[in-house]
């Protein structure tokens, strides 16, 4: 167990001070260690390596406990030895030690180091009265001292998983072209290393280590992750980035095995202390016996729990013959479909067979030779790029995300009241400044280019120019500097920006047609050329005052609209109120002349009928809606009851059978 521990520390210990230089800086950390990190080698391969080594520290720990306690119980038996056989034949706890003891006995002793360590995680206080001389208990390191070990381990493999996670697929992918081999070759010689450790194991006799069948699982389950992991760097190499889902399960494969340790390991601190002679290490793991086959396998767990014994089966029996052939025959069906090619509406490729260009295919289903025979390799197809000239192209590409109603940040004034990612800073000549014979230009200036249409410029873009932005950086950087230092500071102020863009262009694309790149200049834009820095503030102010001054003029002219408006309005609606009135007027002026009218030819024909019917028309308009008392002097008294209406007398002694005096010359009151 020492020598496994070695081994197994001594790998985790190489490949983390590797994956440290992998993670420094891009310009500074090697390739190859680089690769560890960016393609997911290290995310696997390290976190295997350190459950190997904790689940070894723990068993040796363990193991220490044990030869420690043997040794302790052989002495205290050579003093106490009629105690001893007392609690042998009672059945106490220490009552198995002989056999133990003998198990255990091996010549020579641990180093010291080993005591020390052994020491630290199995010792006990207050151990058994007549054993107080043993130092160390193995039902103690079965318990606290694993789950103290496990659980740091744990903690440690977690972190690293969490820090050497990979990043998208397609990062760095002519890196790991280049350094895959190496990386490759590395993960290989460490799964042989496993693989012998593995085998080593395996031959151990049982009966003086418990932990081995697990601690065999758990070498083997390294020895498959690490095979795996090259084998999936190897398909990387290639340019199979579609197997990314595969290193991200591979990768946390370490870390829900630790989980599982740990839980174990802290399940054991609720329960009893085991005996010495059964105190063992937290090395069983049912994701191992999984995926390795152990006792919890699933075929082994149907056999026992439902009694279905599948290896009798001649279905399963048949499979597992035509199991070999049936994954050569995929694997080459796989193979063959690395030929077939799809290509998207906006891209081309380039075909290279044995790796010479064949031809430029377009957009489309191809069949190509196979992987490595036939290659394509994928060329833009119209998509138009940004370069800024002169500055950091990061700090230009920051794109600054607005809605449409928010306010504009200062980093897009362009009144040149504030600095622009965009600006780069020239020296021009100027005429007349005394001893000072230059001044500082500010200027914005990017260029528009894309990938030639034709197949020679597909060609030549693939295999002339590595990095087409930089050359155009270099050589659109090239010519303006020439342009500012060839002119002085009032033609280039007064210069207009569309001749300045168009003799640019023109000049980039003559250069860029002599370097052979197979790249189209699509346009120069130069955004603005500021003034010197010396006059910048008082051309700022004309600027700004013209402005303010055109937004007054237009606020006024809105106003005076808005006002003018109003006052139409007002006056129409007046207008049209007095059109309505006099309407209605001469509408009823009209209405009673042609009454009159009427009245006045119904007089002249009727005469007094007509004021007779008029008189009775007002009398019964009049008296429409009033009580009426009708009184005539041609009612006779016999023929009713007769109302006396006028006033009593101031006596009363007129007789009740007199007739009432009338109460108008020639009425008679009645109803």
């Amino acid at each position: 167990m020492r020598g496994l521990t070695l081994l197994y520390g001594g790998a985790a210990l190489a490949v983390g001070l590797w994956l440290i230089l992998g993670l420094l800086p891009e310009g500074a950390a090697p390739g190859f260690a680089r690769e560890w990190v960016v393609g997911g080698l290290g995310v696997i391969v390290f976190p295997t390596l350190l459950v190997a080594f904790i689940v070894s520290v723990a068993t040796l720990i363990l193991t220490g406990t044990r030869l420690q306690y043997s040794e302790a119980f052989e002495n205290q038996t050579a003093e106490t030895p009629t105690t001893t056989e007392a609690n042998v034949r009672t059945g106490s706890r220490l009552g198995a030690i002989p056999s133990m003891a003998a198990v255990f006995a091996t010549p020579g002793s641990p180093a010291t180091w080993d005591r020390r360590i052994v020491s630290f995680f199995g010792a006990k206080s207050g151990t058994v009265a007549n054993y107080r001389a043993i130092k160390a208990d193995p039902g103690f390191a079965a318990r606290q001292g694993q789950a103290l070990i496990i659980t740091t381990g744990a903690i440690i493999i977690w972190i690293a998983e969490q820090v050497l996670w990979p990043g998208p697929a397609s990062a760095s992918m002519e890196l790991a072209a280049s350094a895959g081999l190496a990386a490759v070759g590395m993960a290989f010689a460490f799964a042989f290393l496993s693989l012998v450790a593995e085998r080593f194991v395996k031959e151990f006799p049982e009966p003086q280590l418990p932990e081995v069948p697990a601690i065999r699982r758990v070498l083997f389950f390294t020895t498959v992750m690490i095979a795996a992991a090259a084998c999936l760097e190897i398909a990387r190499s290639s340019g199979i980035t579609w197997l990314h889902w595969a290193v991200w399960i591979l990768a946390c494969l370490p870390g829900l095995i630790m989980l599982e340790f740990t839980v174990r390991a802290l399940a054991r601190l609720f329960v009893p202390q085991p005996l010495p002679s059964d105190a063992t290490a937290v090395t069983d793991s049912l994701l191992i016996s999984l995926v390795t086959g152990g006792p919890r396998a699933p075929n082994l767990i149907i056999r026992q729990h439902l009694g279905l014994d599948f290896s009798r089966s001649w279905a399963i029996s048949y499979l597992s013959k035509a199991m070999l052939p049936a994954i050569f025959g995929t694997g080459l069906l796989c193979w063959v479909l690395t030929g077939v090619k799809l290509i998207d509406l906006g891209q081309r490729g380039v075909y290279e067979r044995l790796g010479a260009p064949v031809g430029v295919l377009g957009p489309g289903l191809h069949v190509i030779l196979p992987w490595p025979l036939g290659r394509l390799r994928p060329v833009e197809y119209g998509d138009i790029h940004s370069v800024h000239i002169g500055v950091d192209q990061q700090e230009a590409d920051e794109s600054i995300s607005l809605s449409a109603e928010a306010a504009p940040p200062v980093a897009l004034n362009r009144l040149w009241e504030s600095t622009h990612p965009g600006q780069a800073y020239y020296l021009v000549p100027s005429v007349g400044t005394g001893p000072q014979g230059f001044q500082s230009v500010a200027t914005e200036i990017s260029v528009l280019y894309r990938v030639g249409l034709s197949d020679s410029a597909a060609l030549q873009s693939l295999y002339t120019v590595a990095d087409p932005q930089s050359l155009i950086r270099e050589d659109a950087g090239r010519l303006v500097l020439r342009f500012f230092n060839s002119r002085t500071l009032e033609a280039v102020i007064g210069a207009r920006r569309e001749n300045v863009a168009d003799s640019l262009r023109d000049q980039l694309a003559a250069d860029v047609a002599t370097d052979r790149a197979g790249i189209d200049i699509v346009a120069v834009l130069v955004e603005e050329i500021h003034p010197p820095t010396g006059a910048a503030a008082a051309y700022h102010a004309v600027q700004a005052a013209e402005i303010n001054a055109s937004a007054s003029i237009f606020d006024e002219q809105a106003k005076a609209e808005l006002t003018a408006g109003n006052a139409q309005q007002e006056a129409h609606q007046m207008t049209s109120a007095a059109d309505a009135k006099a309407a209605e007027i001469r509408r009823v002026a009209d209405s009673a002349a042609y009454r009159f009218d009427a009245d006045r030819h119904a007089y002249t024909t009727g005469g007094k009928a007509f004021l007779l019917e008029r008189f009775y028309g007002n009398l019964d308009a009049a008296l429409s809606k009033v009580p009426v008392t009708i009184i005539d002097h041609r009612l006779n008294t016999a023929d009713g009851t007769i109302l006396d209406l006028r006033a009593p007398s101031a006596n009363n002694t007129a007789p009740s059978s007199a007739a009432p005096a009338p109460l108008m010359p020639g009425i008679e009151s009645g109803h």
